[in-house]
């Protein structure tokens, strides 16, 4: 080997040596750099020149080494695991930070909980019933009633105010999504020009990248793979997010609800929801998230923030009839993957449940109704409409129920009304009293006869204006809900006195109090299509309370252990990819004794050199 080689050989090894201590630096200077990951050189040999080959060995000369690479040390399994842990931690956060807030709204109207509202009207009924020719009972009665229904509303509208500011929080987060997702398609770019040549690697800019997806890993779960030029594909749900250079945005839109037509198969949109959905902007994927199934862990259903949010808020404000007694299968299926999957669509709903069996044990009790097979029967409303054919029918029992204390002892008069309905009853003048039998056989006249002054008799039937689950007008639902303003003007209108059909002529009866306390300790009322415990009032409000409790204790457990879960892997990724300073202070001091051996080599070699010249030249 010539001695110039060997000049080669002495400078490659500065030359090495000089990268390693700038690599090492560069670790150094990024200690504590977030997402940084530790780099690495690995050498190799120039390459070797043969002299001679013989056959029992082959002689050969070394040109030095060189940098094969500036490698990082990464174990992308652990990036994998981390970002679909901290994923799911994000989701379950939401989930209890969500009950948290329902819990607030219960605990706390207006400085007054929402179970000492319970007992006020339970205790004004009582006293209502010890004395009720009293005005001021009555009074008092027609007031708590009020208050009542008013601190109720404000606890659903508390929840629903929370259901529908949620919206910033969805904004927000998408906005970050689509700025994450340019960002990562623009490193994409940068990455790819800086190694197509293929003698370098973008550290610094997969480190970036890195973070990024570190980042989207908090707001949502997706797929993502590394192609041949070294760019990022990121799909969420099968949709792309960022395809190469290019990225896709998403965007927030109002829910369409929907309703099936049986006749033509097809769902038409009925009204705009005020909440937010998420849909894909232009790729055509339309929703960016079924929430219309059940999350599952199994399905990786049940991670991102983004995701939790619109699971935990739902799609619609819940009401009673989302809750379904008795369920069939598919309706218990249907409430799984809807209103049941979504903590405050549900808690609106189970507390509208809880309001509508007071409301209605209330009105049911000064307004009874009984159940009447009305076939063949005919009349007139007061607007002269004709009675529609009707055969199971609701109508009240005209001769049983209490009347009022005015002149005229107006009888059907309920407490609670529907603002969208009007009044309780439709009032059919029909030609001759109606009647229907008991569950004993006894005979229930159902029409109240009317006498004219000239003695002309006349019958009026008070046909019931049944609820209709698909015409939110009907319901006796919290925001369809007032106490009846006839009532507030003349409190002699509440039925409070004997029926003088059954020959209680100015009695002040107990029947409806006893009816109202009876109904209101009716273990009839399940708090979950899935569970077979039903309740009364107080022991379903406690239930609601204690479940939602009892659910927020599961899913602040969950969140405890995927934080512990995802603190334990990324300690174990910083093992590997942190630098450690001690470890690069070691690494600094042997690419400096390196780079000293180097130097003393050459000077070796150049005081040979100069021998040859100077002495033989």
């Amino acid at each position: 080997m010539s001695l110039f080689t060997s000049f080669n050989a002495g400078v490659s090894g500065l030359q090495s040596s000089q990268a390693g201590l700038n690599t090492t630096a560069h670790n150094l200077a990024n200690t504590k750099t977030q997402g940084y990951t530790r780099q690495q050189n690995i050498n190799k040999d120039t390459y070797y020149q043969t002299i001679k080959t013989t056959t029992n060995s082959t002689l050969q000369v070394g040109y030095g080494t060189t940098i094969a690479t500036i490698r990082q040390i990464r174990n992308e399994f652990l990036d994998k695991e981390y970002r679909k842990e901290v994923s799911r931690q994000t989701f379950y956060e939401v989930q209890y930070n969500t009950a948290t807030e329902i819990e607030d709204i219960l605990g706390e109207t207006e400085g007054v909980e929402f179970n000492d509202v319970l007992s006020d009207i339970w205790q004004t009924v009582q006293n209502l019933s010890t004395n009720p020719e009293s005005i001021t009972n009555r009074k008092l009665f027609i007031t708590q009633a009020e208050s009542f229904l008013e601190k109720a509303q404000n606890v659903y509208s508390a929840l629903k105010s929370y259901q529908v500011n949620l919206n910033s929080q969805i904004e927000s987060q998408v906005t970050s999504i689509n700025k994450i997702a340019d960002q990562i398609a623009e490193l994409n770019t940068k990455i790819s020009a800086a190694e197509a040549s293929g003698l370098e690697n973008a550290n610094d800019y997969r480190d970036a990248r890195n973070l990024l997806l570190d980042q989207l890993a908090e707001y949502t779960n997706y797929d993502y793979y590394e192609d041949s030029t070294g760019q990022v594909n990121v799909r969420i749900n099968n949709a792309p997010l960022v395809d190469e250079s290019r990225s896709y945005h998403m965007a927030c839109k109002n829910i369409k609800n929907q309703k099936y037509d049986e006749a033509t198969g097809t769902y038409t949109d009925i009204e705009s929801s005020p909440m937010y959905t998420v849909v894909w902007e232009k790729n055509g994927y339309g929703e960016v998230y079924d929430i219309n199934r059940a999350y599952s862990q199994e399905e990786e259903t049940d991670m991102g923030s983004l995701l939790g949010i619109l699971t935990a808020r739902g799609k619609n404000v819940g009401v009673y009839t989302d809750i379904v007694q008795n369920p069939t299968s598919y309706e218990l299926e249907n409430y799984n993957n809807t209103t049941g999957n979504c903590l405050l669509e549900k808690v609106e709903a189970q507390f509208d449940l809880l309001i509508h069996k007071i409301v209605t044990a209330v009105n049911d009790a000064f307004a009874p109704n009984v159940d009447a097979d009305l076939t063949g029967v005919s009349g007139t409303d007061a607007k002269g409409n004709a009675m529609p054919a009707l055969t199971n029918a609701k109508v009240l029992d005209a001769n049983n129920c209490l009347v009022g204390a005015d002149d005229d002892e107006t009888i059907g008069t309920e407490v609670f009304t529907r603002k969208g309905q009007g009044s309780r009853y439709t009032v059919y003048t029909v030609n001759g009293p109606v009647t229907t039998t008991d569950e004993n056989g006894n005979t229930i006249t159902l029409t109240k006869e009317n006498v004219a002054a000239d003695g002309t008799k006349t019958y009026s039937l008070y046909v019931y204006n049944e609820e209709d689950a698909d015409d939110k007008n009907t319901l006796y639902t919290l925001q369809n809900l007032e106490v009846n303003s006839s009532l507030k003007e003349n409190y002699s209108y509440l039925p409070v006195k004997g029926n003088p059909a059954t020959g209680n002529y100015g009695t002040y009866l107990q029947t409806p109090y006893e009816t109202i306390l009876a109904s209101w300790r009716k273990e009839d009322t399940a708090l979950d299509p899935n569970a077979l415990s039903k309740y009364g009032a107080d022991g379903f409000y406690d239930a609601m309370v204690g479940n939602l409790a009892t659910q927020g204790s599961v899913w602040k457990s969950i969140m405890e252990n995927q934080t512990k879960e995802t603190e334990s892997i990324e300690d174990k990724r910083q093992q590997i990819a942190g630098v450690s300073t001690e470890e690069e202070m070691t690494s600094l001091l042997m690419y400096q004794h390196a780079y000293n051996a180097a130097s003393r080599y050459i000077t070796t070699v150049d005081a040979m050199l100069q021998h040859l010249i100077e002495r033989l030249g």
